[in-house]
């Protein structure tokens, strides 16, 4: 793709939300406009609805439609609260209980904020069978990312890799934040 057709499809695109927002100019609702760049050139074609054609009246179950089963959420008992993990942080410390807790977001990530006592273990050397190795099997481990999606799927591949007593951060470093650190930036 070159960048100059992106930027001559952009701008017409741009062009139409703003005519659209503020209802100024006439739109392209009901044309196609079409732009050749090799010889720099627009054209127009209406378009108009087939009469023969039944009108769609409520959308299709994409899931059923293409087969796809939706992603199993985590087991229950899986996740734990921001507020539960610093009441677990704080218990490791006193040596009341050991648990690693483990980073699977990507380091520039970890360095914009970070779960005091984590470890950075990136989601992809997991989900590849990479690290898995690097993850005591005696302990307790913890997941987070920045809002739970990557650490879901980290904890089903660690129970799929024979891990049991896995779990993970409900709504990520993002809940830590909002519940147990406010003052440390977000993304």
């Amino acid at each position: 793709v070159y960048g100059m057709l992106c930027a001559a499809i952009g701008a017409s695109m741009v062009t139409e939300a703003v005519k659209l927002i503020t209802g100024v100019g006439r739109t392209l609702l009901g044309r196609v406009q079409l732009y050749d760049a090799l010889r720099a050139t627009w054209r127009e074609l209406k378009v108009s609805k087939d009469p023969e054609v039944e009108p769609i009246t409520e959308l299709v179950d994409y899931e059923a439609f293409c087969g796809v089963a939706p992603a199993p959420a985590p087991s229950t008992g899986r996740t734990v609260t921001a507020v539960q993990l610093a009441q677990m942080l704080r218990e490791r410390e006193a040596g009341l209980t050991d648990f690693e807790l483990v980073d699977v977001r990507e380091p520039g990530e970890h360095a914009m904020v970070s779960i005091p006592g984590s470890r950075l273990i990136p989601q992809g050397r997991l989900l590849s069978g990479e690290a898995w190795g690097e993850l005591p099997q005696e302990k307790d481990v913890v997941f987070h990312c920045k809002s739970g999606v990557r650490s879901a799927n980290v904890l089903a591949a660690a129970e799929a890799a024979g891990f049991t007593a896995v779990r993970h951060l409900d709504g990520g470093v993002l809940a830590w934040v909002r519940d147990v650190e406010p003052d440390k930036p977000t993304y």
